[in-house]
């Protein structure tokens, strides 16, 4: 039985590129989550066919990953003492069939490749297997049922981030962060939802970046900052590696809540 919930927030971007924010990343437990969640999708504006089949490839490919690593380690224990095996024979059947000056180099060389070649082979072989076969459709079959519906809350989170990305400049955003004039006003009832929003956009930066950053946006808006912590915050928010207007959104829900 499903004891938890997991949301995907489908967002559209300003220019109609779609922005899918949920809880997956590498460091999930994929397979632990998709086995004990139901999986529920929520929209501003409806998505187009073609964001929901870009969205269902990616999360085959989390799936696909996921079960790599969970088979892999799964069965790396067996998988090691076979090959462990593998040297250990290779090993000693060189050892009284080739006689050379310099006893062992040859023998060492020959085990380990063999053994190399034999837990590779055998990890393949895993990959392939039926147990790996069956939890690929599984996952797979979760994600196809995943159906999306429209919601009040996300329409309006959509909105505000499309007037967050139609800010000329990062000046004129990050004011809009320490003062927003925007209007919008979001729902904070659901509790639950709220926070899977903010984990899912979390997610979307480095992991160290979004808690510094949020502490020193915290420190300017209560006045403990100098001019080089906001320049420091603006740069931020100008480099390539963070979407400034996913950052605004961070920073508006973070507040209000």
């Amino acid at each position: 039985m499903n004891d938890k919930k997991i949301t995907i927030f489908h967002i559209t971007r300003k220019d109609g590129t779609p922005l899918f924010l949920y809880p997956f990343n590498k460091k999930s437990n994929l397979i632990e989550l998709f086995e004990k969640s139901s999986i529920v999708g929520l929209y501003g504006d409806e998505p187009r066919v073609e964001s929901l089949t870009l969205l269902r490839n990616e999360l085959y490919r989390l799936v696909e990953d996921s079960v790599k690593e969970w088979i892999a380690e799964k069965k790396f224990i067996p998988r090691f003492l076979i090959s462990s095996a593998v040297f250990l024979i290779v090993y000693f059947l060189m050892s009284f069939i080739i006689r050379d000056p310099l006893p062992m180099v040859d023998e060492l060389v020959g085990g380990i490749v063999s053994a190399v070649i034999c837990y590779f082979f055998l990890m393949k072989r895993d990959r392939d297997s039926k147990k790996s076969t069956e939890m690929k459709i599984k996952l797979r079959k979760k994600v196809d049922e995943i159906v999306f519906n429209e919601d009040v809350f996300t329409k309006d989170v959509e909105q505000y981030f499309q007037y967050c990305e139609t800010s000329e400049d990062i000046e004129e955003l990050f004011q809009n962060i320490l003062k927003d004039k925007s209007g919008c006003m979001f729902d904070y009832s659901d509790k639950e939802k709220v926070s899977e929003l903010l984990e899912s956009i979390s997610l979307m930066f480095n992991e160290g970046d979004i808690k510094k950053y949020e502490k020193l946006l915290y420190k300017i808006n209560s006045s403990e900052s100098s001019t080089s912590g906001k320049n420091r915050l603006i740069k931020w928010l100008s480099s390539r590696k963070v979407d400034p207007a996913l950052f605004a959104l961070y920073a508006k829900i973070t507040k209000e809540k």
